[in-house]
């Protein structure tokens, strides 16, 4: 193979593009093997690198992702993802907790997290070229880096500088995540060819089975800044006195709500504000200095084997999203933003603030984000057991128990109704994250960073509907939504796994 990553077969120029395996439709292409060997640069020297490069019907060849360089130790790769999530979780301890934050201490709190979600949006076309041509640990750099501006601007919260930043990390929210998937994914892949290739090793890992622990062990992590944003927020705010409640367990008649969620922010004394602002600033700082001085960068990555231009690899974002598959899973990961969106703008402010006061939002949430993480691993390895499905199902029936419940439920303050309902709601976030991006890393993994692309623009497109019609409709009016939703796009995931076992049967 050229150096340009252009080969000849048949006196013709053929532009190739690494595959993992070919993923996405319900036809497999034949294709025909066609054995070369590259070079790639890893810290500084060339090493050999085995590839397969596969030519369709139509003429496209294409290559499958290089195994690791030399011999390469699975630990290593282990040990990427590993410090991938740690500074995941510097930078997200504080995001999430301000997120949760949001909309009861901000006035532009839930207009905030529109435009952010907008943001984010807007920026999902042009992300796998950035990722590309940045590279995956660059692009992670720098939009914490934005995470760090996010916090500093909560310091003096004007609409007039907090919508604008919430607008940027929106557009940075995008390139953030597809990285990290790209770089876990190609991480996990390289971890099956290496652990494959010890002597020592008595069970060959599969891709499939790599993927699932890496997102498993990455989403408890990632999880666990629930639990720690959380309890920083909770030991800080507790020191203000300007709660909506006092936190009795149902002697009150009812909560202080407004069900379209325009009521107004609570107060919170500078100095405390300072204080909680200061610790999560350190946090990003934290986990930007990390990413730069301890975090690899891939020695065979996805994005340094591609060689398109930004027009092309746009197109193929375009082209991915009518992928049979990806329009079976839009509706469902839709739904996994809308969820989200509840939970931290909804749930936070109606259910917490409105019932038991700001101070207790941070630790109903550090119980939600506990169950999130534990049932992240938990799900992982019952997933590598039992399979994806029997989770997801699970997952959406606990999920529909929880919206039927608040439907019917007459809101009053009840410490034990909301702590089970926010611990089960961390459990169902568990099997939405872990196992949707499981699917999209088995089935798209030839074109990664134009999925997670889709996969992180449809997510977000669900966060801006449900903030769209929040300051709408009655909260049992967005109930019904979401009820209506989770259904519908619980039978259209599982006609894709349906497609999908098929496609591995033949």
């Amino acid at each position: 193979m050229a150096a340009s990553g252009v080969s000849e077969r048949d006196g013709e120029k053929i532009e190739s593009r690494p595959l993992l395996h070919h993923g996405g439709g319900f036809q497999g292409d034949d294709e025909v093997s066609d054995n070369e060997t590259s070079r790639v640069s890893a810290g500084g020297r060339e090493e050999d690198v085995s590839t397969s490069n596969h030519v369709t019907e139509d003429g496209d060849q294409k290559a499958r992702l290089p195994a690791p360089p030399g011999k390469s130790n699975p630990r290593h790769h282990v040990m990427n993802m590993v410090m991938l999530s740690v500074c995941f979780f510097f930078t997200f301890t504080a995001f999430t907790a301000l997120q949760n934050l949001q909309a009861s201490l901000n006035k532009e709190g839930k207009v905030c997290l529109a435009v952010l979600y907008g943001g984010l949006v807007a920026s999902c076309f042009l992300t796998p070229p950035l990722v590309q041509r940045l590279s995956p640990k660059v692009t992670v750099a720098l939009c914490m880096v934005v995470h760090c501006v996010f916090t500093a601007a909560n310091y003096y919260p004007n609409e007039y500088v907090l919508v604008p930043v919430c607008g940027l990390l929106g557009l940075a929210s995008a390139p953030l995540w597809t990285a990290q998937q790209t770089y876990l994914t190609s991480s996990a892949h390289f971890y099956a060819a290496a652990s494959s290739s010890v002597a020592t090793a008595k069970v060959d890992v599969t891709s499939d089975d790599a993927i699932n622990r890496f997102n498993g062990i990455f989403f408890f992590i990632f999880q666990a800044t629930q639990v720690a944003g959380n309890l920083i927020s909770s030991l800080v705010l507790h020191q203000s006195r300007h709660t909506a409640g006092d936190g009795n367990t149902g002697n009150e008649t009812a909560c202080h709500h407004n069900d379209t969620g325009n009521s107004s922010s609570l107060a919170v004394s500078d100095s405390v504000r300072y204080t909680l602002l200061s610790v999560y600033l350190t946090c990003n700082v934290a986990g930007v200095v990390l990413c730069l001085l301890r975090l690899r960068p891939l020695a065979t990555s996805v994005s340094q084997y591609v060689a398109r231009d930004w027009k092309s690899t746009c197109l193929a974002t375009l082209r991915r999203m009518l992928d049979p598959y990806m329009l079976l899973l839009i509706p469902v990961v839709t739904y996994s933003g809308m969820e989200q969106a509840y939970i931290f703008g909804e749930f936070t402010k109606h259910f917490i603030t409105d019932c038991l006061g700001i101070g207790w939002v941070g630790y109903v949430m550090l119980l939600f984000g506990v169950l999130d993480a534990a049932s992240s691993i938990a799900c992982s390895k019952m997933a590598s057991r039992l399979g994806r499905v029997p989770i997801v199902v699970t997952g959406a029936l606990v999920n529909a128990g929880l919206i039927i419940f608040l439907l019917i439920w007459v809101r009053v303050p009840s410490l034990l109704v909301v702590f089970v309902v926010a611990a089960l709601w961390g459990f169902v976030d568990a099997v939405w994250n872990t196992q949707l991006s499981t699917l999209f890393g088995v089935l798209f993994s030839a074109d990664q960073e134009a999925a997670f692309a889709n996969y992180r623009l449809w997510q977000s497109i669900g966060w801006c509907i449900s903030f769209a019609y929040g300051g709408v409709f009655e909260m049992s009016v967005k109930l019904w939504i979401l009820v209506s939703i989770l259904a519908t796009s619980t039978l259209l995931y599982l006609v894709a796994e349906l497609q999908h076992f098929r496609q591995k049967s033949k």
